[in-house]
């Protein structure tokens, strides 16, 4: 895999990631009911779960391979993690939820701005980045709505 550059990780959070939540507001009731549905999820704040459980991890894996660059990408099962992130933010209301997303979402800019050269190209490291924001963008776009 080719390196992402922080460019590429920070406007994606930026402009992709940052106005997903008033997106998917501005959409219909029907045209949110599709979307959901479409991605598997009962709720919004389901699927926003799942995707603050993943930056949540990403970024805890990512501080551990800093000081262990040698470290390997963890191998997870994958279903299981997505129930326990929703059940994780099952008594949250949707307010709480989405300012969790975004205090998330933050913290990845702040990781991805402060991340020296030498880690960000470490392999481990920009892969998980790769797959956090860019690749998990490509599973949660609104694109297909509307």
């Amino acid at each position: 895999m080719e390196t992402v550059l922080r460019e590429s990780l920070i406007d994606r959070l930026n402009n992709s990631w940052g106005p997903y939540i008033a997106r998917f507001q501005s959409l219909s009731a029907a045209e949110q009911s599709v979307y959901l549905q479409k991605q598997g999820y009962q709720s919004f704040p389901a699927l926003l779960a799942h995707i603050i459980a993943w930056w949540q991890d990403g970024t805890r894996v990512i501080e551990q391979m800093r000081l262990e660059s040698t470290m390997p990408l963890p191998d997870y099962n994958v279903d299981e993690f997505n129930a326990r992130a929703v059940r994780d933010f099952e008594g949250c209301s949707e307010g709480e939820v989405i300012q969790a997303f975004e205090t998330q979402r933050q913290a990845l800019l702040v990781l991805v701005n402060e991340l020296p050269d030498c880690q960000l190209c470490q392999e481990n490291i920009n892969t998980r980045l790769y797959y956090e924001i860019l690749m998990h963008w490509s599973e949660h776009s609104l694109s297909q709505v509307s």
